[in-house]
């Protein structure tokens, strides 16, 4: 009797250990599967999920999440083609529809100018005016559809070298010289005596400090303030652009780099100038910050690697 519990013991011994070695070898298998999912996720490569199992239940599992990427992957592609087909198509139309504007724009100035005479009624001189501001517009608008779907399509060319960005941000200011004079800004230029150098693409950060300046005048320009700073501190050099406007709120500057989103919808404009910045800083590398106090500043800043 004793012999026979012992065998039965030992048996059932076997049967346990057998059992927790194949529940330890599912736990391995699920564990598997699921950093395999993360990484696939991670990486974002066109991978599949792999396991070498005897167990009917995860080789079922393993095939329909392998269907299911394989979909995903073409869904994928499908979307990458169409997005890519749609900015080029964006982009035709934007360059198609600059021809026309330019000449509409040299004739809305010209009729501006003509009826600047004192022969003619103060209204129509008004309505030209309107034209003429709404064709600046217009063509702005353009020009940033044109960019934005550059940057989406690919065609935005990155050159990333070293360069003087002292000299840019001078280069940059001196475009608003005429037009902050003329609105009677305070401007702030705090440049060093020594040229800073950092590794970014010229084009790219021309078009990120003058949508910032832009911004600036157009939303901040009740303040009459313009600050544009360059300082390099451990590494990196700091472009600081502020304004002392009416400010955001914190939800404001949460959504503030969102393709078509503005703060103040009374402005005209496509509301891409600030979204395009956000798409170049990443293309260049560089980091974006934002810290405003409503009623009182707005300071962007893009962040270089020296």
């Amino acid at each position: 009797m004793g012999t026979l519990f012992a065998i039965l013991s030992f048996l059932l011994l076997v049967v346990l250990i057998f059992q927790i070695l194949r529940y330890r070898k599912l736990e391995n298998e699920i564990n598997y599967i699921s950093e395999r999912l993360q990484s696939i996720s991670v990486t974002s490569e066109n991978g599949f999920v792999l396991v070498p199992t005897d167990h009917d239940s995860i080789k079922k599992l393993g095939g329909v999440l392998n269907h299911l990427l394989q979909d995903f992957y073409l869904r994928k592609a499908e979307y990458g083609r169409s997005r890519k087909a749609m900015a080029q198509m964006l982009t035709n139309i934007s360059h198609d529809i600059r021809t026309p504007l330019t000449v509409l724009k040299g004739n809305s100035e010209i009729l501006s100018m003509m009826t600047v005479n004192a022969s003619i009624p103060e209204n129509v001189h008004e309505a030209a005016s309107k034209i003429d501001k709404k064709a600046d517009d217009l063509i702005k608008t353009v020009n940033d559809y044109f960019t934005m779907s550059k940057i989406t399509s690919g065609d935005f060319p990155i050159k990333m070298q070293r360069e003087n960005i002292t000299r840019l941000c001078q280069d940059v200011i001196l475009d608003y010289y005429d037009l902050l004079e003329k609105q009677h800004f305070e401007v702030d230029l705090q440049m060093p005596d020594t040229p800073i150098f950092a590794c970014t693409d010229q084009e790219a950060l021309h078009r990120i400090l003058k949508n910032l300046i832009d911004n600036a005048i157009q939303h901040g320009g009740a303040g009459k303030y313009l600050a544009l700073r360059l300082a390099s501190a451990n590494g990196k050099s700091r472009i600081d652009v502020e304004d002392h406007g009416h400010g955001m709120s914190p939800e404001q500057q949460q959504k503030i780099f969102v393709r078509n989103y503005t703060t103040a919808r009374k402005f005209s404009g496509s509301g891409l100038g600030l979204a395009i910045v956000k798409s170049l800083s990443d293309q260049i590398g560089a980091e974006l910050q934002v810290h405003s106090v409503q009623n009182e500043r707005t300071i962007f800043s893009v962040i270089l690697k020296s």
